[in-house]
């Protein structure tokens, strides 16, 4: 309404019937309320009437077989049916008055030849005209016509519902496909009434119905012969009526195919009819990639807790064919809603019902090129959730660290960079460790492998079942006894008793975090949360003794095929040797129940007979003292001079942060005075530096060598875990960047300034596939070399590591010695990676695969003998750490603390050592977690085991052919890398070409106690808290614990077994 405008009669009409949304919606409906209420009056006539003509028409004599057409003209209509049908035809015509005043622009002749005008004059103005003519009254008037107006007053009415209506796709569909139902109506009505109508004149009448029945079999047949038409003119008009249905019918109908495909890219709606009382979660992602979603959708309802949640997808992307057919599964078909659009549109979220969600996940793709560019796209999606949705939980996964800024309100932010660089960083301190934590995070029920022959997919399968969980230790019956004990007593009685590994726990308080092994030091408090590791958490054990004897026997199952190592084993007879074995301390689990306040001194009295066995402590609430050995002295013995000693040069403090915004805050060891830029390149010499190879160099510790095709951010979360403060500094790697450079190009500016801090850490130009530069980087001095590539140029996305695989196919063949350690984008390219197609078990584990996913395994690559050795991981696998957030809200800053990435006060860290043939008088699992408990407060998480094949692993294969062929490759590449260093001026001595063949690594995660000890395992522990004071320079060997000692005793119930005990007490 315009105010200061005098409105005319035409002004204010237009208001209503137009402008104005909810009158000119009222009125429109009224107008199809007097169309369809003029149809029913038709028809009421029609049921009505008898058939004859009125009084006072005379009836002419017809021959047979030809028109009456004196009962076309007139009807037998009663007086009361013509009031109605009058007032209704007033109405009518006054509502087209009405229209025709309005839409009057000058042209009368343009609005009297409209069809809605001529029908409106045909239906209405004869009834009117009856008024002042008596007689007229009984004439016949067409009013069945009014359906094809009241159709068109139903499109008016759609076209005022779409006006207000926020989803557009549905309503063009709901649209079509009511024009098209209202189409076919007024075909089928037209035709019933004018079919009865016509037939008043022949010689069969048709009664209403029959002339439905007749319309209906003559549409959808070619008609049953019973009833027909009897005169031209009804023939006629069913040929009219067909021709039109042909002509109208297709054009609607493509148009509703159409939209019914537009509607089905654009996906689903979120409404209560879909799914009424649920609770549901939306996914924003940029690119639906099938395997992507079944990986989340696997992992996101592996928890009971989620069986009733519905999952939203909300993408602005097309559905491809794969993605379909998943979503057509009979497990998410009802679970799962696709909905076409963008976060950044308020509709759209309206559409996901993003206010009423119990979480939103923001994810990526994984193939993209520009991540900086990606990162920036997820907040401003992130922002916009925030904006519409401000109560929603964030579950945000974004590439790089700097962005984290932006998304301090998230409650959980997964970076990539950071988890990726630091999981590989960890790769190089324990070997395998990526392995360990990609399983530990998959949620397993330990099945994997359990019916395959090989004896160490049993074990490996087994042990990936345990997963990290938390619980009050007031309501724990695992820990509840252990109150008031100390972390280090708690862990080790209750992974002697029930098999869990307590490795972490936070006190009460809103500002406290999670610390690693606090240590013997700390005392557990009933209101403290205890993190462990174990096959299933004690909530989900309905019966609690039933349920952890049910595991024990499992777990002593697989513990005996570790320790037999044949693929042909009785597992019955196997079973019930291991429950008589174990009999003594299945007794545990009754001294549980039994009503005694001093519950601790029961396990120290069982604990007796656990494993009687050579110079191993009781772990008991004694002070572990210090071993004056491990105290370094002043004068280092281990640089060349004590003015050059790397402790001398270096402090524990804070890294500087120049550019790098969004990483944490770890304390490492810094250099006091910065290095020169020109002494970082390792193989450029400068007046500071004469070197030009790493060889030169004469540094103890193997080098690191890291293969990037460029510098970023994430980068640095490699330097750190290999440069925290708790690494002793004598034992520092030094790390060398190899980065694919241009000739005139120069790394970030920035970048060079950081790792100018940190004490033996260089870089220098060139390509990993290019053997000069491996050999310059020191490649034959090198333990771990770590690939990775930021970009991905592919054209298809699983070709994105194309690159990487065959340039770490290279580097293996020609070292074999090197442990190389390379992150892909997509997992299921793991099977390409040291490719061996002379190897016959290697390819043999792609059976295995397609078992596994058969069954329906969330980790069916797990037997790939790279991934299992810890040689490769995919980032993508780091995506669970979010799904879990949603359950486990602690499992974020578990594993970062666990990598490195963050730093708790008080709190251990993660490292390992190998065990020896010295160290084989331990004997089993068990007896090294209390060794290490007893003597230095370390607690052991997993092992990382190398076996031998045997003639029985080993498929046959022409041994000759094999041999002859090794044999000539390493001729061929030992003579090419000889040739390079001695162009290089290199000492051939450096290198050997050692090819470990017939080995197989594996990680087990919380070993059963019973697992026997073998040279060469890797065990993974977590060590005690060390100061971060730059002035204590106490060493931190992790084998320290593993040396026969005598224990400072305390306390009378402190028993040493003496290593001449017999061993027939322990039989006994």
């Amino acid at each position: 309404m315009q105010y200061g405008r005098k409105q005319n009669l035409k002004d204010r009409l237009q208001q209503y019937y137009v402008e104005n949304i909810k009158t000119s919606f009222r009125i429109r409906l009224f107008n199809l309320f007097i169309k369809v209420l003029s149809c029913i009056l038709y028809c009421v006539r029609v049921v009505n009437d008898n058939g004859n003509l009125p009084r006072y028409i005379k009836p002419d004599y017809y021959p047979p077989g030809e028109i009456k057409f004196q009962y076309l003209i007139w009807v037998d209509r009663k007086f009361s049916i013509w009031i109605c049908q009058v007032i209704v035809a007033f109405l009518s015509i006054l509502q087209t008055v009405i229209i025709f005043f309005l839409s009057y622009k000058g042209s009368t002749f343009r609005v009297v030849l409209k069809l809605h005008f001529l029908l409106e004059l045909i239906t209405s103005m004869p009834l009117i005209a009856t008024i002042f003519v008596p007689l007229g009254r009984k004439l016949y008037v067409p009013i069945f016509l009014n359906c094809w107006l009241a159709k068109s007053a139903l499109q008016a009415i759609m076209h005022d519902s779409n006006r207000i209506s926020t989803s557009v796709g549905r309503s063009a569909l709901v649209r079509q496909m009511v024009i098209l139902f209202s189409t076919l109506l007024c075909l089928v009505f037209t035709g019933t009434c004018g079919i009865e109508h016509l037939q008043r004149a022949g010689e069969r009448r048709f009664d209403l119905f029959t002339s439905f029945y007749f319309v209906m079999v003559t549409f959808s047949t070619v008609g049953y012969g019973d009833w027909y038409p009897d005169t031209w003119m009804s023939r006629l008009f069913v040929v009219i009526l067909i021709c039109i249905a042909f002509a109208i019918l297709p054009k609607q109908i493509e148009a509703l195919g159409q939209t019914y495909v537009e509607r089905q890219k654009a996906g689903g709606e979120y409404t209560e009819s879909w799914a009424s009382n649920e609770n549901h979660v939306v996914v924003t992602v940029t690119h639906l990639e099938a395997q992507f979603i079944r990986d989340f959708l696997s992992e996101f309802y592996a928890y009971p807790e989620h069986q009733n949640y519905l999952v939203i997808l909300l993408s602005p992307c097309e559905m491809d064919n794969r993605m379909r057919m998943l979503l057509k599964i009979p497990m998410w078909s009802t679970r799962v809603l696709y909905i076409r659009g963008s976060a950044l549109k308020d509709d759209d979220l309206e559409r996901a019902k993003m206010a009423s969600a119990r979480a939103c996940f923001i994810l990526s793709a994984r193939h993209v090129y520009q991540k900086t560019k990606t990162d920036e796209h997820t907040v401003l999606r992130s922002w916009a959730v925030k904006d519409f949705a401000p109560d929603v939980p964030q579950y945000v996964q974004i590439f790089r660290p700097e962005t984290k800024m932006h998304l301090e309100y998230a409650e959980f932010v997964v970076c990539e960079d950071e988890f990726k660089y630091s999981l590989l960083a960890n790769n190089c301190i324990c070997p395998g460790i990526s392995t360990f934590i990609t399983l530990l995070l998959h949620t397993s029920h330990g099945k994997e492998g359990q019916k395959s022959a090989e004896a160490w997919h049993k074990v490996y399968g087994f042990h990936s079942g345990n997963e990290i969980y938390d619980i009050k230790i007031a309501n724990s019956q695992f820990f509840s006894d252990y109150i008031g004990k100390s972390f280090i007593y708690a862990s080790f009685h209750a992974y002697q008793t029930y098999g869990v590994a307590l490795i972490a726990i936070k006190s009460e308080g809103m500002f406290e975090k999670i610390r690693l092994n606090p240590g013997q030091y700390y005392y557990l408090h009933p209101m403290d949360t205890a993190y462990y590791i174990a096959l299933t958490n004690e909530e989900s054990l309905y019966d609690f003794r039933k349920g952890l004897n049910a595991q024990r026997q499992k777990a002593n199952l697989a513990a005996a095929i570790a320790n037999i190592g044949s693929v042909t084993l009785d597992l019955h007879g196997l079973e019930e040797n291991n429950l008589k074995t174990h009999k003594k301390r299945k007794r545990l689990l009754y001294i549980k129940g039994d009503d005694d306040v001093d519950g601790t001194s029961k396990l120290l009295n069982t604990n007796e007979s656990f494993d009687r066995r050579p110079s191993i402590g009781e772990v008991l609430e004694t002070t572990i003292e210090s071993d004056e050995s491990d105290v370094e002295f002043q004068l280092c013995t281990i640089c060349a001079s004590h003015e050059e000693c790397i402790a001398r040069k270096t402090i524990k403090t804070y890294p500087p942060l120049a550019s790098y915004f969004g990483t944490g805050f770890t304390i490492c060891h810094i250099l006091k005075e910065k290095r020169l830029i020109c002494c970082l390149e390792i193989a450029s010499a400068c007046e500071h530096c004469r070197f030009r190879t790493a060889n030169e160099y004469h540094w103890n510790s193997p080098a690191v060598i890291v293969a990037a095709d460029q510098t970023c951010s994430g980068l640095y979360n490699l330097i750190i875990p290999l440069r925290a403060y708790y690494r002793p500094v004598h034992e520092l790697q030094p790390i060398i960047f190899l980065l694919e450079l241009q000739e005139t190009e120069r790394p970030n500016p920035s970048f060079l300034d950081v790792i100018a801090w940190f004490p033996f850490v260089y870089w220098m130009e060139g390509k990993i596939s290019s053997l000069d530069s491996l050999l310059k980087a020191g490649v034959c001095l090198a333990d771990n070399v770590v690939v990775v590539k930021e970009g991905a140029t592919a054209v298809e996305e699983h070709l994105a590591d194309c690159t990487t695989i065959l340039t770490v196919q290279k580097i293996h063949r020609m070292f074999p010695r090197l442990r190389i350690i390379t992150e892909l984008t997509h997992a299921s390219n793991m099977r390409f990676m040291q490719f061996d197609p002379d190897d016959r078990y290697a390819l043999q584990q792609s059976k295995y695969e397609k078992k596994e996913r058969n069954r329906g395994s969330s980790m069916p690559y797990m037997f790939r003998l790279p991934f299992a050795q810890g040689g490769v991981f995919s980032a993508n696998m780091l995506d669970r750490l979010l799904y879990q957030a949603h359950v486990k809200n602690y499992v974020v800053d578990f594993i970062r603390l666990l990598l490195g990435i963050d730093q708790s006060k008080g709190s251990g860290y993660l490292t390992s050592f190998k065990i020896t043939s010295d160290d084989l008088w331990i004997g089993t699992y068990g007896r090294l977690y209390q060794k290490l408990c007893a003597s230095v407060a370390d607690i052991p998480i997993g092992i990382y085991r190398t076996m031998q094949m045997d003639s029985e692993v080993k498929l046959e294969v022409s041994k000759d052919d094999m041999e002859r062929s090794r044999k000539s490759n390493k001729m061929n590449v030992s003579d090419l890398v000889h040739c390079t260093m001695q162009k290089l001026g290199i000492p051939r001595e450096n290198y050997e070409y050692d090819a470990k063949l017939g080995t197989i690594s594996y990680v087990i995660i919380n070993p059963s106690l019973d697992i026997t000890l073998e040279a060469g395992d890797i065990v993974y522990v977590i060590k005690a808290p060390i100061s971060e004071d730059a002035a204590n320079q106490q060493r931190t060997d992790p084998r320290r614990g593993l040396q026969r000692q005598k224990f400072s005793l305390q306390t009378p119930s402190y028993n040493v077994i003496s290593e001449e005990e017999p061993k027939k007490e322990e039989e006994s």
